[in-house]
């Protein structure tokens, strides 16, 4: 149903909005957040948290946050830059629950944007001037999966990215004249967190660019598909695998092709183009299916010997 503009916006003469003012600065914390770093960017304004208004001095601010979502500091500073403001002020209401602070910015605002025809019945009376809009999706990367000839996934890694070593893989990659694309997901109970997440994302963007695929957070249950139908999964650490990194674990018990790093303290096992691969011990990447599927059946006979029935036995 199309959303339909409230009349008592009808003639007004506006003034342009000059800044975003958010809850927070992390679009991957929550859709509102997102949604106003979208925003700004194609009004081609600045994106300014609460706790920088009273520098920032814009003169006319759209104001967008669910005052549920403020947190003590950034209600406190919100309440003192309303107590001391000369500027007027645009407000998008993401919702409406009526509490005293939310009266009170529909109140003072010039113009209220509403999210849905919900929220203008609700602030109808209290406010100077409203409208009804919408928000647009979010989602802004629609590539298509393109097939590859070589394609390399991976979870779980710590937010200190190993970006060395995933510039040697995209050499490797790109020496062996064969397409590829690389799929990463966050995988939370690995991540420290969805902004680190965010972080590892854009370092493997500069250095794979389009043919990088990044997944989010990712299921087990997508997790195990994607080891068990990608070509490698790579993982690197900062010094080397080491015998409790429980994402090369999962990788082994699914007989994925692992990528990994190596030194005096990994374990005794993880022997190169046996059941891994060294990424400094190689010179190119294997692309014989024989030889993939040889080192693969020995990743799984790996994995299987480091399972929970066998950590259970030994703590026996």
């Amino acid at each position: 149903m199309t959303e339909t503009v409230s009349t008592r916006a009808v003639g007004r003469t506006p003034t342009a909005v000059d800044a975003v003012v958010t809850h927070h600065r992390d679009g991957s914390r929550s859709g509102v957040a997102r949604f106003n770093e979208l925003l700004a960017g194609h009004l081609g304004v600045p994106l300014v948290g609460i706790d920088e208004l009273p520098a920032e001095a814009a003169a006319a601010p759209l104001l967008s946050f669910k005052v549920r979502e403020l947190d003590p500091a950034a209600e406190s500073a919100l309440r003192a830059w309303l107590d001391g403001v000369a500027a007027t002020w645009d407000l998008f209401l993401h919702e409406y629950r009526g509490s005293e602070l939310e009266r009170t910015l529909v109140g003072g605002a010039r113009l209220v944007h509403c999210g849905n025809t919900e929220i203008e019945a609700a602030v109808r009376d209290v406010a100077r001037e409203t409208d009804t809009l919408w928000t647009p999706g979010l989602v802004v990367d629609d590539r298509s999966f393109h097939a590859a000839e070589t394609s390399v996934f991976s979870f779980g890694m710590a937010h200190k990215l190993r970006t060395d070593m995933f510039r040697r893989l995209r050499v490797l990659l790109d020496e062996s004249a064969r397409s590829y694309a690389l799929y990463v997901s966050a995988a939370n109970h690995e991540t420290a967190s969805l902004r680190d997440s965010t972080i590892v994302f854009e370092e493997l963007d500069e250095i794979f660019l389009e043919k990088l695929y990044f997944l989010g957070n990712l299921s087990d249950v997508a997790v195990v598909n994607y080891l068990r139908s990608t070509t490698f999964y790579a993982a690197f650490f900062p010094a080397g695998v080491r015998a409790n990194n429980t994402s090369v674990a999962s990788a082994l018990e699914r007989g994925a092709v692992v990528i990994t790093n190596l030194d005096e303290h990994s374990p005794r096992e993880f022997v190169h183009l046996e059941n891994v691969l060294d990424i400094e011990q190689l010179d190119e990447l294997p692309s014989d299916p024989r030889v993939l599927a040889r080192i693969s059946a020995a990743a799984l006979e790996t994995g299987r010997s480091r399972s929970w029935e066998q950590l259970v036995e030994a703590l026996r």
